[in-house]
């Protein structure tokens, strides 16, 4: 009898360490950042669905309607090799509109072009605003295509902020 116990008391350590082991490891943005986190984070009032963009990584991509299609996709690199080397030198060398961010990760940078249009949808102006971030051996972007003149900087930030306080280590790596 006391070995039945022991062997229900090990199954059972076995399947909760089983269930923790695939909590802990994110596959992809969706998963870390929900929709819901995004728009009210953003102050979007339009309703955000989110659909994993793993196509060799990951992404999440989070999309709303209004005047004009909103979108929000999110993806991350490993902050080494070429990747680090780019973002670095992107750091040193930052175009028309783009601006170094302190409090946000290791390094960011802020990225914004107002006045876009999109052929698709003739007559209505977008604003592209992006923020690039290294934080927990990952170089981080959101970018941000909305109607209008864009959300605030500084919830773009609070949006990165948010993600760095999740375990941005556990996604996955492109292929």
């Amino acid at each position: 009898m006391m070995s039945h116990r022991l062997l229900l008391v090990a199954v059972l350590a076995g399947a909760a360490v089983s269930v923790s082991a695939r909590s802990a490891s994110a596959q992809n943005f969706c998963d870390l950042v929900p929709a819901a986190v995004v728009q009210s984070t953003l102050g979007i009032s339009a309703t955000l669905t989110a659909t994993a963009n793993t196509q060799g990584g990951n992404g999440c991509d989070y999309k709303g309607a209004s005047t004009g299609p909103i979108t929000i996709t999110a993806d991350s690199v490993s902050d080494t090799g070429i990747y680090k080397t780019i973002f670095d030198q992107r750091l040193h060398s930052l175009g028309t509109g783009q601006q170094l961010v302190s409090g946000v990760g290791d390094a960011a940078y802020y990225d914004l072009k107002q006045h876009e249009q999109i052929p698709k949808y003739p007559g209505i102006s977008y604003t592209q605003q992006s923020i690039v971030f290294r934080a927990k051996g990952k170089i981080v972007n959101f970018i941000l295509l909305i109607p209008g003149g864009g959300v605030a900087k500084d919830k773009m930030l609070a949006l990165a902020n948010y993600a760095i306080s999740k375990p941005l280590n556990t996604l996955k790596d492109p292929n």
